[in-house]
């Protein structure tokens, strides 16, 4: 399934939210009838919070299956709260604070269960992302860009990538995700950095409201939500 919402008129959703196959995180500006919706399209438990006092929990916080990494701006209130919400909803997983200068980690990460790459810029914490995420990480550009979280956007059986991604980038990401489908794409009306406007888990995808509906099918093709 796949919807499109704005966030309290915000059309770049994936700035603001992040989800996995477990759990999702949303910031306090989305209405209780859209946490709601999103909850049944992902088909996960959903909390609310900020990071860091504010609602940019999609570029500063990135997590699968196995692991959740905050910035170094999250507060102990913040943490805890996330903690009870995990524990409230049996997920085990781990959480780690990335001592990096670059605060905005899901900018710079891109993940699922299977596999990881990382910005250039975070390479020093290679072992640690690794640990946490407990997948396997590699160093690259997506459209030679060093922002690969705001680039793409993956699940486990697939990924929406920067228009301008060329084939071979296409193939890397693929195997190092370990997906069968991938494809390039836009949203809310041809913005490239489709990370920053979409959350999804295999289950779903919210997108940005301004999305058109050709880009929903290349959305849906490529994340194999069909």
């Amino acid at each position: 399934m796949i919807i499109r919402k704005y966030f309290s008129g915000i059309s770049t959703l994936g700035v603001l939210a992040l989800a996995t196959e477990k759990f999702a995180l949303l910031p306090y500006i989305v209405e209780e009838n859209t946490v709601e919706e999103i909850k049944k399209v992902l088909d996960v438990p959903v909390t609310q919070l900020n990071v860091g006092g504010c609602s940019l929990i999609g570029s500063l916080c990135v997590a699968n299956s196995y692991g959740l990494l905050l910035p170094n701006i999250v507060k102990d209130d913040e943490v805890e709260l996330i903690k009870n919400f995990l524990e409230e909803n049996d997920i085990d997983i781990q959480i780690k604070i990335l001592n990096s200068k670059n605060t905005a980690l899901g900018n710079l990460i891109l993940t699922n269960d299977k596999g990881c790459i990382i910005s250039e810029e975070l390479k020093g914490f290679k072992k640690d992302i690794e640990d946490i995420l407990n997948v396997d990480v590699d160093i690259g550009n997506i459209a030679e860009l060093p922002t690969v979280g705001s680039n793409a956007v993956a699940t486990n059986k697939g990924c929406l990538v920067h228009p301008l991604a060329d084939d071979e980038e296409l193939e890397w990401i693929k195997d190092v995700l370990k997906i069968d489908c991938i494809g390039r794409g836009t949203a809310n009306k041809g913005v490239t950095s489709v990370g920053a406007c979409i959350i999804a888990n295999t289950k779903g995808a919210i997108v940005g409201g301004d999305t058109t509906g050709p880009e929903l099918l290349r959305i849906e093709e490529a994340l194999d939500l069909i």
